[in-house]
């Protein structure tokens, strides 16, 4: 596009710095869901003896696969894809304008507007859609000429017709003002019949542009705030710096521009409110007259089948209606609608309401159409728990993802293949909806889903805060975006805000408290529901300011933005985050950065983001990617790899295993009927990497896991662990998850380890299967096989002829026993019950009094003061050889080894990796990626294991965490380093092991070498 280029890369990493800030105070009255209470039951396991016990379904983890999954489903709606209605008995001429003369605003247009008028500057032409820079407060000018045909205005009334400028539009025809409109989304026209001339005509518009009520912090260096109504998504544009990343808000005519010529009275909107448990249907007529006088109407209608052959109703006519007044009129009428086909996601069957509207000599004004569908949408707030959902009468579990841009893309490159290939795609990923994230979109796409069967929330494009003066404002647009997408049955839900702050973001002389919010919220529904009495509303997506009135949501980026929520160990429990006691809840937003494929990259990123020589290539970082945060915090989950494809590979194994976990943990729980990972196909190379499909539609490893987390009826394993010792039992929780109101008959639950071919032990059980639940069936109790090395836990149900209709597996490790710890000398320098003591009694060592230290081995410390007491002896004693021992020192700056080093809390929460890859002896053996997602011995599941890390010159790091701002730099600290003196060492490790070494292998490892080895 020829816009101009971002100079710079934007500013501070806002979303980030909004992931990771501190939550609400009013959390009065909310309750944390607990795990849910199992059964003791016992699945029984036995050895295979030769045994297979089933045959797993092959995986179709390729993109291959999904390709012809695509394939598949799009020969099983292209019957829906039709329109088989009758044409309508007459058409409204119209010319496209689909290029115009551009340019940004100067200050002498501010001083003379006339200039823009009459076309003083230097232009450039555009094609129309038309959308980037410049951002924050800006001014650009369309301008075009246009002659209209003979006849063209014969109808009598001509009106220029926008679908979408983004954000301000003044529009001025020959010199003339004809209206401004407000608010990027929604479509308008005005009436421009009387300043048009014979020949050339010219139309100019004025489009502004404003900082977004947030700011634009996240794309430029400017802190500027404004009142644009824009929230953090939207089409994108295409440069790297700034207008592939995360939706800068841009400007421009975006959608299509035409002229029109209709009647002086002509249909302004038809409205379908489809009562599908009364079988009935409320048809409302709008109808604008041009003129000031009553002008004498007819009205009647017709209702089709659109991709099926059907007559509903054929030249019904409105009985006595009154004569149309000036502007526009509302006629209603309710037909009956008996025996009409439901749209479901699996059959979205449509129909088409046709209008004609006649003057009194009954000759033809006008006919439009408008599709529909026959299906109902409610929440239900009676029952208990309250906030079920429920489809045409049956409950109903929403699981989908964000999008943000994709699908805008297509529209605007009129490329709607790929548009059907993408709504689609959300289906071959066993997804039934998407959250247009944070704006509604053009009205293609809303036709499309209608089409295809995928349902959709629409969001009005507001976060964090809402500036007091556009109160008014904003419910007008609420009010635009029900009348944008009421018609259409594939649109179930609306929602009004992203993540709202507490407090207005400490700034309550611009922002709304939360109980005004509330008071606004109050507002639009009132003034939705008028437009739409039916329409469910879910106000916040995404609360950092509960509780709301409506279903609660929570965004959960525990897997990224580490801790954010709710403790990721918590949640594979079963916990979830404080909510209104006896209500569902939803979870709009989860997920995590996985970096993008290096044939991308090498195709489409600038030359300077990429190492292009071996040994750039070794000390490449994501950081050298605008807006990448990979570089940032793989510390808090993975180790950096040591090229390009290496960097890749282990980001998208992070986000394919966090995704799975958080996915299946949705699905164990029964209150959680909506969840929606962020993202799903990303708009442009580098745009907002959490997608689990890039640009060209291929799919990364998260694609996958979450495919098979989101199928209707899926098999999830549980543990709290995926290593284990050579020998030792092997607790898998087995649980059917069903969204289904199907249960099939003679179904059964198979069960099976094996170690590469072989199969190790098996068993079965009758399948339990719950309509619309999770359902735990048991625990099956491996044995872990003495050689170590991967084993594979597989499960699949099996129909009662034999064949397996559903699989999952899962890989664990198996370790060897690890060496019993020699009878060391040990002196604990520490509390009673501490974690030293602890400690020794974990490894079974022999404890020396404090008395002893002449003689002692190991020294373990967890009290500082103490060790400052005995701080000559100890000393001592590491220089004739002993190896001494910190435990978890606590936050503050402390004085150890004479020297003063400050430790400090974890940047992120505390954290569930370090890294080993530091070359240490003492790290020997311990595989990439190993020192993660540890079990707690005391809670009982997985817990953080480091809560404080230190810097120091003087300490050779064993093992590292990494420390920095989210809009600054990171860089590694020191989670265990060593320090040698004299003839033994001193250690400081941070990392929990006390209550982690009998069921963590590798925690056991660590703890042996960091007591034992020699190096």
């Amino acid at each position: 596009m020829n816009q101009p280029s971002a100079k710079n890369s934007g500013g501070a990493d806002q979303f980030a710095l909004i992931a990771t800030a501190n939550p609400t105070d009013r959390t009065a009255g909310l309750v944390e869901p607990q795990p849910p209470v199992l059964t003791n039951t016992s699945l029984p396991v036995e050895p295979a003896s030769g045994r297979e016990f089933f045959t797993p379904l092959s995986a179709r983890d390729t993109p291959e696969a999904v390709r012809a999954d695509l394939e598949a489903l799009k020969k099983t709606f292209a019957p829906f894809m039709q329109r088989l209605a009758p044409a309508l008995p007459m058409k409204r001429a119209a010319m496209p304008l689909d290029s115009f003369s551009w340019r940004i605003g100067t200050d002498a247009d501010r001083a003379d507007f006339s200039s823009a008028l009459t076309g003083d500057g230097a232009w450039e032409t555009v094609t129309i859609p038309h959308y980037g820079e410049p951002l924050g407060r800006a001014v650009t000018y369309y301008r075009r000429e246009f002659e209209l045909p003979t006849d063209f205005a014969a109808p009598g009334a001509v009106f220029l017709c926008f679908k979408g400028v983004d954000y301000i539009a003044h529009v001025f025809v020959n010199g003339n003002y004809h209206g401004s409109h407000e608010g990027f989304f929604a479509p308008f026209e005005f009436e421009i019949t009387k300043s048009l001339r014979s020949g050339i005509n010219t139309l100019v518009v004025k489009v502004e542009n404003d900082a977004v009520q947030l700011g634009n912090t996240s794309w430029t260096d400017t802190s500027e705030q404004g009142d644009k109504i824009y929230a953090a998504t939207g089409p994108g544009y295409d440069d790297p710096a700034v207008g592939w990343h995360h939706c800068p808000p841009g400007m421009g005519i975006y959608q299509a521009v035409r002229i029109e010529a209709r009647a002086p009275q002509h249909f302004h909107d038809l409205f379908i409110r489809p009562r599908r448990e009364d079988g009935l249907l409320d048809l409302t007529f709008e109808v604008w007259n041009c003129t000031r006088g009553n002008e004498p109407v007819d009205i009647s209608f017709s209702i089709f089948g659109r991709n099926f052959e059907a007559t509903v109703c054929m030249d019904q006519k409105l009985k006595a209606i009154n004569p149309a007044g000036s502007g526009v009129n509302f006629y209603r009428v309710t037909v009956k609608a008996e025996g009409l086909r439901d749209w479901e996601p699996d059959a979205p069957w449509l129909y088409e309401l046709h209008a004609v509207l006649l003057d009194a000599e009954g000759k033809l004004l006008d006919a439009a159409s408008r599709h529909f569908g026959m299906r109902s949408f409610r929440i239900d707030e009676e029952s208990t728990p309250k906030g079920r959902l429920y489809l045409n009468g049956r409950e109903i579990r929403l699981r989908g993802a964000n999008t943000m841009g994709h699908e805008q893309q297509c529209v605007m490159r009129g490329d709607f293949d790929q548009l059907v290939e993408d709504l689609l795609l959300a289906k071959v990923c066993n997804m039934n909806f998407l959250r247009l994230t944070q704006r509604p979109v053009q009205s293609e796409i809303y036709e499309y889903a209608d089409m295809l069967g995928l349902m959709l929330q629409t969001d009005l494009p507001l976060f964090g805060v809402v500036r007091r003066n556009l109160v008014c404002e904003l419910v007008r647009q609420a009010r635009e975006m029900e009348r944008l997408v009421r018609n259409s049955p594939a649109n179930i839900m609306v929602t009004y805000i992203n993540e709202p702050f507490p407090n207005a973001r400490k700034k309550p002389e611009r922002h709304l408290q939360r109980p005004e919010m509330e008071a606004f919220f109050e507002c639009a529904d009132r003034v939705i529901h008028l437009e739409n009495p039916d329409r469910v509303i879910k106000h916040v997506d995404g609360d950092y300011d509960p509780p709301c009135a409506s279903l609660p949501d929570n965004h959960c980026y525990n897997i990224w933005y580490n801790g954010h929520g709710l403790d990721l160990g918590k949640l594979h429990k079963g916990y979830w985050l404080k909510v209104k006691p006896d209500w569902m809840y939803a979870c709009g937003e989860f997920g995590a950065e996985g970096l993008e494929d290096e044939s991308l990259m090498r195709k489409f990123y600038p030359r300077e983001w990429l190492p292009w020589t071996p040994e750039a290539e070794k000390a490449w970082s994501p950081t050298s990617i605008v807006r990448a945060q990979s570089g940032k915090f793989h510390y808090l989950w993975f180790e950096a790899g040591k090229s390009v494809g290496e960097w890749i590979a282990t980001s998208q194994a992070h986000q394919a295993w966090g995704v799975r976990l958080m996915t299946e943990a949705f699905r164990r729980d029964n209150r959680n009927n909506s969840f929606a990972v962020h993202l799903f196909i990303d708009a442009f190379p580098s745009g907002w990497m959490k997608t689990i499909m890039d640009c060209e539609r291929r799919p990364k490893l998260a694609f996958y896991a979450y495919r098979d987390a989101c199928a209707p009826l899926m098999i999830s394993l549980r543990s709290d662990r995926d290593r284990f010792f050579a020998g030792e039992a092997m607790p898998i929780e087995l649980w059917l998850c069903n969204d289904t109101h199907n249960v099939p008959e003679g179904v059964r639950l198979a069960w099976r380890i094996r170690q590469g071919e072989r199969i190790l032990e098996g068993g079965s059980a009758t399948a339990g299967i719950v309509p619309m639940e999770a359902a735990f069936q048991g625990v099956a109790s491996f044995h872990a096989p003495q050689e170590t090395g991967a084993v594979v836990v597989e499960v699949a149900l099996i129909d009662r002829d034999g064949r397996t209709i559903q699989s999952a597996q899962q890989t664990f490790q198996v370790y060897p026993q690890v060496p019993a710890v020699p009878p060391l000398e040990t002196v604990v320098i520490g509390q009673p019950s501490g974690k030293a003591e602890r400690l020794v009694k974990a490894l079974s060592l022999r404890v020396s009094k404090i008395d002893q230290l002449a003689k002692a081995q190991l020294i373990l410390i967890d009290d500082l003061a103490l060790y400052a007491a005995h701080e000559v002896d100890i000393t001592a004693a590491v220089r004739r050889g002993a190896r001494c021992v910190f435990l978890s020192v606590q936050e503050g700056v402390h004085r150890i080894v004479g020297e003063e080093i400050e430790f400090f809390r974890c940047t992120s929460n505390p954290v569930h990796f370090v890294s080993r890859d530091t070359d240490h002896p003492l790290v020997e053996g311990l595989e990439a990626n190993s020192v993660k997602f540890w079990f707690d011995e005391d809670l009982g599941y997985v817990s953080p294991f480091l809560h404080t890390t230190f810097k120091s010159e003087s300490w050779e790091p064993v093992y590292f965490s990494g420390s920095g701002g989210m809009a600054t730099s990171w860089g590694p600290v020191h989670a265990v380093a060593l320090k040698q003196d004299g003839k033994g060492c001193w250690i400081i490790c941070q990392l929990d092991l006390h209550n982690r070494i009998k069921t963590n292998p590798v925690a056991a490892r660590a703890a042996e070498r960091l007591i034992a080895a020699t190096f």
